[in-house]
């Protein structure tokens, strides 16, 4: 049974972005059993798995344009929309040279 310290951290996460090191972190596991609950969760309809795509603008700071649900979703371009409203010289880029972080989503009910 989860106690009320694990119940309140984890009412805490974003429930739109929950990366595997915050499990690891709340429940005090290994990376990799944290990524397999997460991976049960996905398979038990609870979570979506997502594939965030990272500006490489400093200015940005590591935010994610947008997320996919699949790597074969993703297009090859893709345009950052503070990076446009900023005036940047490029907002626009190749989605083959951009980081991506893997994060999962609580799925709605």
């Amino acid at each position: 049974m989860l106690s009320a310290e694990y119940l309140h951290k984890i009412e805490r996460l974003n429930p739109g972005k929950i990366y595997v090191e915050n499990i690891r972190s709340i429940f005090g596991v290994s990376r990799v059993d944290a990524r397999t609950w997460c991976e049960m969760a996905v398979s038990a309809h609870l979570f979506e798995r997502r594939i965030g795509l990272v500006c490489p603008n400093q200015s940005c700071n590591g935010r994610i344009i947008a997320d996919f649900n699949s790597y074969n979703s993703i297009p090859d371009e893709i345009s950052c929309s503070t990076c446009e409203v900023e005036g940047n010289e490029t907002s626009t880029y190749k989605t083959a040279n951009l980081s991506k972080v893997e994060f999962y989503k609580l799925r709605e009910v």
